[in-house]
């Protein structure tokens, strides 16, 4: 079990940094999630209140998600005014999330801006970037991809996906970005910088052949993406506040290290 190490707590929000390979909630009978351990740690904080008769009944709710596989940064509320208040921000867009993708390969555009249109596939469940083209095929169910294949969606259909990214650091057909969410749409940054031509190092979903053998001679086996800062307004007391981590990912903090 890799350590889920709580960085800050007050009475509205409790702060987590997430490892890789660690579920957010919902994690199968046997494995530790992080809604359950928070769950769990505040049960043990209010147990021993109540010996001194303060017994509080423990609140978490999940405003956001990490994927299982990606490291950082998580927020959680404890109370429902402060998930109420965190979830409207993260629909208005006032939130800032910013990630580490160690990819595969050189990119030419050391800095820029993605704007693509993204679904999931019904088949498995995965992420799929579409063309123009594509996304004008949408019947309320199925795209015709460009190789002439139909290709149903989940229900939720086609949406607008974006990030702004920066190259920091290149090394030995490795590219580190960081990246500013514009969006949050399912598996986004993976899938989208995939379709660049990019997939991040250890992403067995989304890798290409030859990143997923570079992975493997590297002895990379986590997806090599770290949401290393996220900033928001304090839902008590309305000042931005901002948590950020130093990731874990050995290949990552090496090259931020250089």
């Amino acid at each position: 079990m890799r350590e889920i190490k709580i960085v800050y707590e007050d009475n509205d929000i409790i702060a987590c940094h997430k490892p890789a390979g660690v579920a957010t909630e919902g994690a199968r009978v046997g494995s530790m999630d992080v809604v359950s351990y928070v769950r769990n740690y505040l049960a043990r904080k209010e147990r021993r209140a109540a010996y001194a008769g303060k017994p509080k009944p423990p609140y978490v709710a999940t405003v956001s998600r990490l994927d299982q596989p990606v490291e950082g940064v998580l927020v959680l509320a404890k109370t429902k005014a402060a998930a109420t208040s965190l979830s409207g921000q993260i629909k208005e867009k006032t939130t800032d999330k910013y990630y580490y993708a160690l990819s595969f390969g050189s990119v030419q555009e050391k800095s820029g801006h993605l704007t693509d249109y993204i679904a999931r596939k019904e088949s498995d469940g995965n992420a799929i970037i579409l063309t123009e083209k594509e996304k004008e095929s949408f019947d309320g169910s199925s795209v015709l991809l460009d190789s002439g294949e139909k290709c149903r969606l989940i229900a939720g259909g086609v949406d607008k996906a974006e990030l702004e990214y920066e190259v920091v650091a290149e090394e030995s057909e490795m590219t580190l970005f960081k990246i500013k969410l514009l969006t949050g749409r399912y598996h986004q940054i993976r899938a989208q910088l995939s379709y660049l031509g990019h997939p991040i190092l250890g992403d067995q979903k989304y890798g290409s052949a030859d990143s997923k053998a570079f992975s493997e001679s590297q002895g990379i086996k986590d997806v090599c993406l770290v949401c290393y800062k996220f900033a928001f307004d304090h839902p008590k007391t309305g000042k931005r506040t901002e948590f950020s981590v130093k990731p874990h990912n050995s290949h990552i903090s090496e090259l931020i290290r250089k």
